[in-house]
């Protein structure tokens, strides 16, 4: 194994049921991850085609109207993660957007995280990492009417947060919520606190739907199913 499969490997443990699933998913990662030395021993690709941004791109003037003036969710999704190999292949091949937007105000001071983010971005997608109150801008701003995205939140909180400020989401993919202290383990991949389950409940109040899978390919689970063991979970433990 090279480094990037054995660090894909190790976050995959975390969603992923068998080491079979865990081996399939990694086989681009590890591709990537070989490099012949020297360089110029490297097989040549064929040239990928890049998909339009869907971007703003030079100085175009506020107020500027492009497409329809409003910007498109493919995919809103709470992952701990946020962009990993499940992201990167399974929900961007599904969804095809044109731009990954990372939405958190910690990334988007973490410079370290905010580059791995940019790097992890599959060929021919764009990544930024913004702040919530610059999402919230983008939302309204018309220049972006082109642009397919996917959004990647770390917390309910911050989702819940951009969507209270604006971003015009209706679903929500459910991906992943890691376990720390306080929290119990709803189910493999989900982790919740009374916090986070008050924010969903917030969030079913302002009609957002849920769509709890962690791969496109993934059997739905009910959210209102998961809430309730999550509440007694929490009962039981106070």
């Amino acid at each position: 194994m090279n480094l990037p499969m054995v660090i894909e490997a190790y976050a995959s443990r975390f969603s992923m049921e068998s080491a079979h699933e865990i081996a399939a998913h990694i086989i681009e990662t590890a591709k990537d991850g070989v490099k012949v030395m020297p360089e110029s021993l490297q097989p040549k690709e064929a040239p990928k085609q890049a998909a339009a941004s869907g971007q703003p791109t030079g100085a175009i003037p506020e107020g500027t109207v492009i497409g329809d003036g409003k910007i498109k969710y493919v995919l809103a999704r709470i992952d701990t993660r946020l962009l990993h190999g499940q992201v990167a292949t399974g929900w961007t091949k599904a969804m095809n957007p044109n731009r990954i937007i990372v939405v958190s105000d910690s990334v988007a001071k973490d410079k370290l995280r905010k580059n791995m983010i940019a790097q992890a971005a599959p060929s021919g997608v764009h990544a930024n990492t913004v702040p919530i109150k610059k999402m919230i801008e983008v939302a309204k701003d018309p220049r972006f009417g082109n642009t397919k995205a996917m959004l990647l939140f770390e917390t309910p909180q911050d989702a819940l947060e951009a969507i209270k400020g604006g971003v015009d989401i209706k679903e929500i993919n459910v991906g992943s919520m890691a376990y720390s202290d306080g929290k119990v383990n709803v189910n493999q991949v989900l982790a919740m606190d009374q916090k986070d389950i008050d924010t969903f409940n917030e969030l079913k109040k302002l009609g957002v739907k849920f769509d709890v899978r962690k791969v496109p390919s993934s059997s739905p689970e009910n959210m209102d199913n998961l809430l309730k063991k999550a509440q007694d979970l929490v009962n039981q433990g106070n």
